[in-house]
């Protein structure tokens, strides 16, 4: 670890753009926001990927943090202080971890360390004492690699190498997001059924199908009060349109979002895919975060304001230049700041890059008040 948290206490600037009228230049302003903010992901040099964290300094640019033998980080959150990152260790091996400030451990698993597996931690929630973690764990050897199906972990002083619940067993499958719901794990994402992708929730350790008659993945979980909002998406098998999707509580059937806008006349309005990554909630308001790809070439990076106060929940969208936003993430003064493609943006705008000399991606934003 290059660097504590301790050193970063200055007030965070970050970056407003604004255009002066008659001037076609963007002019540059910081912006106080409350708070430090965190970002994950991965970097690549010498041809091989790290994973590592960034933390704003008082100039506004990012200072990386290195983790030992991280190949990417999936999620980070901070939790009075500590900092908390979980993802895979480097190529040579890729086995799930989780690093707290700085400290490596490897979550136990069933081949772990195997030429042939490979596994990866993807989220992270508290309850109280425990850390519950989302991923997947080699079940089983198979012909070609390893099946990687999805699981989650208990990590806590009687289990510091985290006690493994498995979700699936020798079927493909991940579990994405994971949350807390009265003392109950709900962990999120697919698995497959012969030749389909099924979006996917597992209450506990008991699996619920969330769109049966489509492909979809659910990417992320939210808990707020006694209610639970996941995002993803969802198509029809042998279509080329995907829809960002979302659902609440025990809702079996998808709730489309509103997609991007076509910007190219040649491009079909039915050749797009689509998905909400990230979803979060702030004082009682819901947000989402991801991307429309028009053509398969065309990205529109979006969030999404939802409202679920009637029996369908209505949104509107925010489109913003850059590619697929992977987070998302609401400060104490409402700004919404969403990360994806090596970068940070700040209510759709001013996307500032974490690195300059090297090739970043971001996977994760928290925020320590």
């Amino acid at each position: 670890m290059k660097k504590s948290q301790n050193h970063y206490k200055a007030l965070i600037l970050f970056i407003s753009i604004f255009i002066i009228t008659g001037c076609s230049d963007p002019i540059i302003e910081p912006v106080n926001l409350p708070g430090q903010i965190y970002v994950a992901g991965s970097y690549t040099t010498g041809g091989y990927e790290y994973g590592a964290y960034w933390v704003a300094n008082s100039s506004g640019t990012y200072e990386r943090v290195d983790l030992d033998d991280a190949g990417v980080i999936h999620d980070i959150k901070v939790k009075d202080g500590v900092v908390y990152a979980v993802g895979e260790t480097t190529w040579a091996t890729q086995d799930p971890a989780i690093w707290i400030d700085g400290v490596k451990t490897e979550l136990y698993a069933p081949n772990n360390d195997e030429s042939w597996g490979g596994a990866t931690a993807f989220a992270l929630a508290f309850n109280d004492d425990d850390i519950y973690i989302s991923g997947n764990y080699v079940s089983e050897k198979a012909s070609f690699g390893g099946v990687s199906s999805a699981c989650y972990w208990i990590v806590n002083t009687a289990n510091p190498e985290g006690k493994l619940h498995p979700l699936e067993s020798g079927v493909s499958s991940d579990a994405y997001g994971i949350g807390i719901l009265n003392g109950q794990p709900i962990s999120v994402g697919w698995y497959q059924n012969e030749h389909k992708i099924i979006p996917a929730k597992w209450v506990g350790n008991k699996r619920t199908n969330l769109d049966g008659s489509r492909d979809g993945e659910a990417m992320d979980i939210v808990i707020d009060g006694n209610n639970y909002y996941i995002s993803g998406w969802t198509g029809k098998r042998n279509e080329t349109h995907d829809y960002p999707s979302v659902w609440k509580n025990n809702q079996n059937s998808r709730r489309t979002l509103k997609e991007g806008t076509l910007r190219r006349s040649e491009v079909s309005s039915n050749d797009r895919e689509a998905g909400a990554t990230a979803i979060t909630v702030k004082n009682g308001k819901i947000y989402a975060t991801g991307y429309t790809y028009f053509d398969y070439s065309v990205t529109s990076a979006s969030f999404w304001t939802i409202d679920y106060s009637g029996n369908n929940p209505s949104n509107e969208i925010t489109e913003f230049n850059g590619g697929e936003m992977k987070d998302i993430v609401i400060s104490e003064n409402g700004d919404i700041i969403t990360v994806g493609d090596g970068e940070v943006w700040i209510n759709g705008i001013s996307g500032q890059a974490v690195e300059v000399d090297v090739s970043a991606y971001t996977n994760a934003v928290t925020i320590s008040e």
